[in-house]
């Protein structure tokens, strides 16, 4: 048995009621470890610690009862002054009482609820902005007096001998903090103040002025990462100060101070409970990019999260700028809008969602005159060496460039992908792109180039495909960067549109892939339906083959009647007249309604709103855009490139009820116009990307769907029939 005395004054009785009580429970217990702070040895030494009090207590337990009495007092330094009262036993060693403090330590973790857990579908932004679905809540381990004073004693040995001020990085460990600062000042038997304060974590480090010396401590409640130990080491105004860690997952310093680490504790106890857990930069986080988890942020300070409310928002024909309107009134004939190819030889692996073909795009006048006039007014004269990067757009480009330099008396030499050994260029150096998308192209050429820093460079891209003019502007910088004597390096683009780039980890037709080899087992005996699922199965295989070079009519399901989706004349995102007849390039639509919508998650509107952008608020689309767009096209384009969590209408009866009406409908009268997106919906769901309530999805079982005329559309709504609405989980309410 072990006691721990907080301290106070001693009461020999109350202590005498309590392990009375404990041994009813445990009955075969012969030793008692007792363990409190040195400044109560005298108090405790003379009630309990005599012949008189240690039969009084053996008698309590029972008459016959044999007692070893362990003592531990707590010094100021956190080592421990270790004996026993009946001097032939021999005490504790060193290593023991660790081992109990460590497993006093170990109870109260497990006995509280540390560790945070999220829903399924949703996640945590921490206060270091790294993703993560656990977390650690040191507060919720402070919320008994005695055991806050057990860690604070534990942590005597890890700050320093006179402290005078005390930063902790939450609020949430002000009592922890505080219970310590009473700990030192009884040791020291003062009553000088220990000044306590809170920087607020990541969020507070740059505006926080501290002020320390070598008695001041920091105090961290957890990290899975040690980055804010880190931050905190690197600021100068902490040169001197301890830094302590209460909790950390696994520490990548040896040198620093913490008081739990999982690994060790996973080591020595054996439990899983304390596995390290992962989290993750936004851009490369699983549960965001599988896009079935909302993330939650959490508050830099306290740690705690409300649950989120959901607004929605209905796309309007002003959500498509004028960039996007003027790009697609230039090269919406050309058929360079396509999907699915890597824009070199089909081997990239994910296949790249966006492929813009320069080499269609360089064959227009306008496109020309745009280069010739970049040529003119930014091409450094002093240039006598272009790259390109390794692909046709890029090549075509630049030797489009050396052919506007030649009417300038320029005589340039074009190289593929770097400078030869055998040649060295002494003006200056030009690098060219076709179409740029995260930019490792350029930045890898850029690294290989170093070696010329002296001289010159100048980057120009033909179409540049970005995520977020933030994220745009730093590759600029990055590339521009240098500290030659010329200066910064020069960045030039011809003509750029803003995409969702690589934010999908699964495409949705990739998916689409997974839930044909389903159906292909689940009809392996119907020659027709096969037929038919191998032949779309076949031809998304081939989009990324260097004979195909991606997909561009034939990206979405065809209709109930069999027949390809195309656009009807008017469309709200581009310029009037612009599609005054039908429009049957499918991947043009795409393009369109993927910028749109990114431009809905990235830039905020007049309001200071960011419609569609990520935070505290879950923005998803609004359910009735389906009603506003009803062709087809534009309805296939809209569950193509959404995220999941923009069409997560589970927990909102009105929403999801709005969808299951609309399903209803087209099920009741598949061959009508408005129905021509109803492979593409039954596709969503099949997919889990659209999420609607069961209840909600009526109409499935004397649906008008028919086998023979439309067999991929009837075996969508026979999936969405028998896998997913006749499960017998009740408790599952939703498509998750």
């Amino acid at each position: 048995m072990v006691c721990f005395y907080a301290g106070g004054s001693f009461n020999f009785e109350a202590f005498c009621d309590e392990v009375v009580s404990q041994f009813k429970s445990s009955i075969f217990i012969r030793d008692i470890v007792f363990i409190a702070p040195d400044f109560n040895k005298e108090d405790v030494s003379s009630q309990l610690l005599n012949d008189t009090s240690q039969l009084k207590l053996k008698d309590r337990i029972n008459s016959f009862q044999e007692l070893d009495f362990h003592t531990c007092f707590i010094k100021r330094s956190g080592e421990c002054e270790i004996s026993i009262f009946n001097e032939t036993k021999s005490p504790l060693s060193n290593s023991n009482v660790e081992r109990i403090i460590e497993f006093g330590i170990y109870n109260i973790i497990t006995s509280r609820n540390l560790i945070i857990e999220a829903h399924s579908n949703i996640h945590f932004i921490k206060p270091s902005g790294k993703h993560t679905n656990k977390f650690i809540d040191v507060k919720n381990l402070l919320e008994s007096s005695a055991e806050i004073n057990f860690i604070a004693a534990s942590l005597l040995k890890m700050v320093p001998t006179d402290v005078n001020k005390i930063y902790v990085d939450t609020s949430g460990i002000f009592p922890l903090a505080y219970e310590l600062g009473n700990l030192i000042r009884a040791f020291k038997n003062t009553t000088d103040t220990i000044l306590i304060d809170s920087f607020g974590s990541y969020g507070g480090i740059e505006e926080y002025e501290f002020s320390s010396d070598a008695n001041t401590l920091v105090l961290i409640s957890a990290s899975t990462s040690n980055n804010l130990f880190e931050k905190l080491k690197k600021n100068s105004s902490l040169e001197q100060a301890s830094l302590v860690s209460v909790i950390m997952t696994q520490v990548n310093d040896g040198n620093q101070k913490v008081l739990v680490e999982f690994e060790q504790y996973e080591r020595k106890f054996c439990k899983s409970y304390f596995q390290h857990f992962e989290s993750y930069d936004e851009n490369e986080c699983p549960m965001c990019l599988k896009e079935h988890s909302i993330p939650i942020a959490l508050n830099k300070s306290r740690f705690v999260f409300e649950a989120p409310h959901t607004e929605s928002y209905l796309p309007l024909a002003d959500d498509s700028d004028k960039n996007l309107r003027e790009l697609i009134h230039q090269y919406k004939g050309l058929n360079a809008f396509k999907c699915l190819y890597d824009g070199v030889d089909g081997s990239k692996t994910p296949t790249p969602e966006y492929f813009i073909d320069v080499s269609k795009v360089i064959e227009q006048d306008k496109f020309k005159e745009k280069v010739k006039n970049n040529i003119h007014r930014f091409f450094p004269l002093n240039t006598d060496c272009v790259i390109h990067c390794k692909d046709e757009g890029a090549k075509e480009l630049a030797y489009l460039i050396k052919s506007n330099v030649s009417e300038l008396s320029l005589d340039v030499n074009v190289y593929d992908g770097e400078i030869p050994d055998t040649v060295t260029p002494s003006k200056g150096i030009v690098v060219v792109a076709g179409s740029l998308e995260s930019g490792k192209s350029l930045l890898n050429i850029s690294r290989a180039l170093r070696k010329y820093n002296e001289l010159p460079i100048t980057y120009i891209v033909g179409f540049a495909k970005y995520n977020s003019e933030p994220e745009f502007k730093k590759l600029q910088m990055d590339l521009k960067f240098s500290e030659g004597p010329c200066g910064f390096h020069q960045f030039h683009v011809i003509e750029k549109m803003l995409l969702p780039i690589n934010e999908h980890k699964e495409n949705s037709w990739e998916k689409e892939l997974e839930l044909l080899k389903r159906l292909k087992a689940k009809h392996s005996t119907d020659g027709k339906l096969l037929s038919e699922l191998n032949a779309r199965d076949k031809l998304l295989r081939g989009a990324s083959s260097f004979d195909n070079q991606g997909l561009g009519e034939e990206l979405f399901l065809k209709s109930p009647k069999n027949q390809p989706l195309v656009l009807g004349p008017t469309f709200a995102f581009w310029n009037k007249g612009d599609n005054d007849q039908y429009f049957k390039h499918q991947a043009t639509v795409y393009f369109t309604i993927s910028s749109v919508l990114q431009r809905l998650r990235t830039v905020a509107k007049d309001s200071g709103a960011v419609p569609l952008g990520k935070g505290y608020i879950i923005r998803q689309l609004d359910p009735l855009l389906f009603d506003r767009f009803n062709e087809g096209i534009i309805q296939a384009s809209i569950l193509r490139t959404a995220k999941s969590r923009e069409l997560d209408y589970s927990a909102a009866d009105d929403k999801s009820r709005i969808i299951g009406s609309l399903i209803e409908r087209m099920l009741m009268f598949p061959e009508a116009e408005e129905s021509h997106g109803l492979p593409e919906i039954l596709l969503a769901l099949c997919t889990k990307k659209l999420q609607v309530k069961k209840d909600h999805l009526i109409g499935f079982n004397d649906n008008q769907v028919n086998k023979e005329n439309h067999p991929m559309t009837w075996m969508l709504v026979e999936y969405v029939r028998q896998s997913l609405l006749s499960q017998t989980n009740e408790s599952e309410q939703v498509f998750l």
